[in-house]
């Protein structure tokens, strides 16, 4: 298939960790479209956040039309709203694939639940604990992807094995074609699924914590190896 494996991966950690997770204290800067902290915001942050307010370790939010992977949540209150954490490290091991119709393509992908960034840095170590992902017995995250077929012009549906924090699952994926070139495909998918299901955080019942079914995103450009 292609890398679509990896984004399942990121996602998948991503998604486990933010199981119950809830909010860490800390205050994310309003960012310009360069990607930089205006000084307006960052004035506003140093006046309001207080002393002790963790800094935010990387922007949760990626721009829609760049690549990325990320996990997101809701709150089990309302008030609180969505919780996303952003994968910024994964490998594809292998791709096997035609970009001019991808039935029958293969993937291996490994993602690394370290690189799990949700713009607060207390939260991103929480998550990062045996409570949720438990990255140092869990170092790596993987997904191998098969049996891709075709189910309309641009779309197509694969069977993904997943295994996170100990844990393998198989999904049905479905994904869409963005653009493809000579070696190359990009992909768009969208997966909810329940972050028990690999039994990381909570269950869903305090109103500090995610609720149980979350949703895994990416855009993710795949190159044949």
């Amino acid at each position: 298939m292609m890398k679509l494996a990896a984004p399942l991966f990121v996602t998948l950690a991503a998604a486990l960790a933010l199981g119950g997770c809830g909010d860490a204290k800390g205050t994310t800067a309003t960012r310009s479209a360069s990607g930089s902290t205006t000084a307006s915001a960052s004035a506003a942050r140093s006046a309001t956040a207080p002393a002790s307010a963790a800094p935010s370790t990387a922007k949760p939010d990626p721009q829609e039309d760049v690549d990325h992977i990320k996990l997101v949540a809701d709150h089990v209150d309302p008030k609180k709203g969505k919780v996303e954490v952003v994968f910024s490290k994964w490998t594809v091991k292998k791709a096997s694939f035609d970009p001019a119709n991808l039935e029958g393509g293969t993937a291996e992908i490994e993602v690394d639940p370290l690189s799990l960034a949700s713009g607060i840095a207390d939260r991103d170590k929480h998550l990062k604990s045996p409570d949720y992902l438990d990255v140092g017995k869990f170092a790596t995250a993987t997904v191998k992807v098969d049996k891709v077929k075709k189910t309309g012009d641009k779309a197509y549906s694969a069977e993904a094995t997943i295994s996170i924090h100990g844990i393998e699952k198989k999904w049905s994926l479905a994904f869409e074609v963005v653009s493809s070139t000579a070696d190359s495909v990009r992909i768009k998918f969208a997966q909810p699924f329940n972050r028990r299901d690999f039994e990381v955080g909570g269950k869903g019942d305090d109103k500090d914590s995610v609720k149980l079914d979350v949703e895994l995103r990416g855009l993710l450009t795949l190159k044949k190896t």
